[in-house]
């Protein structure tokens, strides 16, 4: 059976040419976008009958990356807008951070990304009531074909049954500059694979910066929420690209949050990759490891911008972990968002295990918990996990 490698210029070039939209390409875009395919052809080849599909969803992407900057051109007003005071959900995958970026995202004036928001960038949400539900329907549409390929991910997300309007992680909407390669831009492509960080944090964060503009443009926003699991090893240009944002570093004990995560990654992964799909198991916690030992080391990580929390606390009662870092950095912690909180943790239709309880052994891997906890032992006291 023949396979093939992605052909970087060949795809962007055709994309922008068919598009109408190559007046609005640069050569940092394409280059970026000739690193993000590197990612890809590194994985491995795609086998034959798998490759038009994926070259075709390749190039929708090149083409919604293209019509943003069409839209900034058109409409300068776009990226003068202002992003006030953000919030940030930071941490590893696995660590509670989507429930904690759902839970702040109830506050009064609060918005969050959603995915038909981050796949469906242009025209911007609010232009245009047609293309906004044709947006919607689209992307609902691509949650329903996502789980009848990878039913399993109910159970390790449930948030999934929100379909188009289920929250996005924010390396979703800054992998659309091609910095960093994003699994739900292209699951046609059996390559897809696991992604290093952006080679260039800043230059990735102020994308996401603009992006953030883009979303709300057409639709004001008084305060977003973001939510990202590699925010916390790229903290130095988080802290300078959102100087008066507001993070919430969420820690879980690494026996857990590893298990999940290596349970998780199956179900994501392995139905996408067509036969392709390999993890390195213990590779990957030597890689977690490191990090840890990077983010122990780092100044930022303990700058006072930044709010350690143990998510045992968070889940048990948000609003008392919430409300202090409010009052500290001079945000109103109202009751009606207390009372959003309350019922939201009451209502059975947002319990985690509501389809089935996510089950995971880290036997299965080869470790145990007292190996982790030795390994990881200086990150648990620390963070008093």
């Amino acid at each position: 059976m023949r396979s093939f490698k992605l052909n970087a210029e060949e795809i962007y070039q055709r994309a922008a040419r068919e598009s109408g939209l190559a007046e609005y390409s640069d050569p940092a875009i394409e280059e970026r976008f000739s690193h993000l395919m590197s990612l890809f052809n590194d994985f491995g080849s795609i086998p034959e009958q798998f490759y038009p599909a994926a070259v075709a969803q390749i190039e929708t992407v090149v083409v919604k990356r293209l019509k943003v900057a069409r839209d900034w051109r058109l409409f300068p007003e776009i990226l003068e807008q202002e992003i006030k005071q953000p919030l940030f959900v930071v941490g590893n995958p696995r660590a509670g951070t989507t429930f904690t970026q759902s839970i702040l995202a109830l506050d009064d004036g609060a918005r969050t990304p959603h995915v038909r928001d981050v796949q469906h960038p242009s025209p911007p949400r609010g232009l245009d009531p047609a293309a906004d539900a044709a947006a919607l329907a689209e992307q609902d549409a691509y949650v329903d074909y996502i789980l009848a390929k990878s039913p399993q991910l109910l159970q390790t997300h449930p948030y999934f049954d929100q379909r188009g309007e289920m929250e996005a992680e924010d390396e979703y909407t800054y992998s659309l500059d091609f910095d960093l390669l994003y699994l739900y831009w292209f699951l046609h492509v059996p390559t897809v694979c696991l992604p290093p960080a952006p080679r260039d944090p800043v230059v990735a964060l102020q994308f996401f910066k603009n992006m953030l503009k883009q979303y709300q443009w057409k639709t004001p926003t008084k305060r977003w929420v973001g939510k990202g699991v590699i925010h916390h090893y790229i903290m130095p240009a988080m802290l300078e690209v959102f100087p008066d944002a507001v993070h919430f570093w969420i820690h879980r004990p690494p026996e857990e949050y590893i298990g999940s995560l290596l349970a998780h990654l199956e179900p994501q992964f392995a139905p996408f990759n067509e036969g392709l799909y390999r993890l390195d198991h213990g590779a990957m916690v030597e890689q977690i490891k490191a990090g840890v030992d990077y983010i122990l080391k780092s100044p930022a990580t303990y700058d006072s911008r930044i709010h350690h929390i143990r998510f045992k606390d968070f889940v048990v009662n948000p609003a008392a972990v919430i409300a202090p870092i409010y009052e500290e950095r001079g945000i109103p912690f109202t009751n009606s968002f207390a009372q959003r909180i309350k019922d939201r943790m009451n209502d059975p239709k947002h319990r985690a295990d509501r389809y089935g309880k996510f089950t995971y052994s880290i036997e299965k891997f080869g470790l145990d918990r007292p190996t982790l906890r030795k390994m990881f032992a200086e990150y648990c006291d620390r963070f008093e996990i």
